[in-house]
């Protein structure tokens, strides 16, 4: 920004016709100046790639780097100012909507896995899907840096269904040097059966827990839900997803 008031200064003695020769060039500026303020999406495009991966790790497939990627999340609430460093890619292929979560985490805080509630003291990364705002129905997948999962189906505000699972998902988790990394995929013929069909509102989470204490723990997310308090669970922590053909 000087470096323009400077060029302003240098240039006043300039015609008017030459200033009206910069304006689109300045106008395209204060666009590029006024979309840094907030990096935060609102509206996910994924890409459809013709081609099926395995879910194993191991992310070389040439589909990935075609995916839509999202580099670091928020953390939307007071207090809770840590730098985010997780990387979410996603595609469609014929069959499974793709998706991968590279994490970067130093303390990677992991419990015993007894059931599917032995999720919620740990680390994990979420997926959250929802055919609209209102969230009368919606579907949720909670997987931790190994791998272990709890899913369940919801209807607004927080009514779980606990024994309800995603029948399609296929998985592989690991942990890594530097945090870990969820690779998964799930049926699109399953999701369509749910109702979650081009366009559809997905949230996109991670709990960052710094040690055992309950408490002791941070919540990212890819847009900043309208909640003064952490809450995923409601409609202004999804966000708008097309699939482009």
């Amino acid at each position: 920004m000087n470096q323009v008031i400077r060029k302003q200064k240098q240039n006043r003695k300039v015609k008017m016709t030459k200033i009206s020769d910069r304006q689109p060039y300045l106008f395209t500026l204060v666009l590029l100046l006024f979309s840094c303020g907030d990096s935060t999406p609102s509206r996910l495009a994924i890409p459809s790639i013709e081609s099926e991966i395995v879910a194993d790790g191991i992310i070389d497939e040439d589909a990935w780097e075609q995916a839509r990627v999202i580099k670091g999340l928020v953390s939307p609430w007071p207090n809770e100012e840590n730098v985010d460093k997780t990387t979410f890619r996603a595609f469609v292929s014929p069959k499974y909507l793709n998706f991968v979560f590279d994490v970067r985490d130093n303390t990677v805080t992991t419990v015993p896995f007894e059931n599917e509630a032995s999720v919620e003291r740990e680390d994990r990364v979420e997926l959250f899907f929802s055919s609209d705002t209102t969230l009368a129905r919606y579907y949720c997948i909670e997987i931790d840096p190994n791998g272990n999962v709890l899913d369940y189906s919801a209807a607004h505000y927080r009514d779980f269904n606990q024994s309800w699972d995603f029948t399609s998902k296929e998985l592989a988790a690991k942990i890594t040097e530097t945090g870990y990394m969820v690779e998964g995929k799930i049926s699109l013929l399953e999701l369509k059966e749910l109702g979650i069909s081009s366009p559809f509102y997905l949230g996109i989470f991670r709990a960052d827990y710094k040690s055992l204490v309950t408490e002791d723990v941070t919540w990212f997310s890819w847009i900043r839900p309208e909640s003064p308090t952490p809450d995923f669970h409601i409609p202004s922590a999804f966000g708008k997803t097309v699939i482009k053909e």
